[in-house]
């Protein structure tokens, strides 16, 4: 659920991005403090906050799946990524925890695939939800991803307004 500063008339999104990629998809986006600044909609200046995570978070002591399991219900946003042509795949054993931990409520999180279309599949095999978008790792990509993300999420979090009245 994003937060919303009336007064300053901001909206941070949480976004997690999660995969062996997952460096090169935040430099790609040029962050300040792990956020992104959107130009401003219906008043409002919205902001993406990426937390970054491995292949699989809950590896080794597992610390990076518990910080990722905290962020869920705040969660917003998905990309996942890979490189298979670098060696950089994903893991099968994090996606299904990954979908039970976003089980039920955060299931439908808009989620974007910075990365092979056998993720993107498997994604969808498992949470039944199409990915907004799946784009090869490649040079600016990652920008693809966060307005398809950005998209959805404005979509469905920000209602419509009527225009101002027409000056005849």
């Amino acid at each position: 659920m994003p937060t919303v500063d009336g007064e300053h008339r901001e909206i941070l999104f949480q976004v997690a991005v999660i995969g062996g990629v997952s460096e090169r998809f935040t430099e790609q986006l040029g962050l300040r403090n792990s956020e992104l600044t959107l130009g401003e909609v219906q008043g409002y200046r919205p902001r993406f906050a990426f937390a970054t995570f491995p292949a699989d978070p809950w590896e080794g002591d597992g610390s990076k799946g518990h910080d990722l399991e905290r962020l869920v219900p705040y969660l917003d946003a998905l990309v996942l990524n890979d490189a298979l042509s670098e060696g950089a795949h994903y893991s099968s054993t994090a996606l299904e925890r990954l979908s039970r931990a976003l089980s039920p409520g955060k299931l439908n999180v808009p989620t974007a695939v910075f990365g092979g279309p056998a993720l993107a599949q498997e994604w969808q095999s498992l949470t039944g939800i199409v990915p907004v978008l799946a784009v090869e790792p490649g040079a600016d990509q990652a920008l693809l991803c966060v307005r398809a993300l950005a998209k959805a999420v404005l979509r469905s979090k920000m209602k419509s307004q009527p225009p101002p009245p027409r000056e005849d």
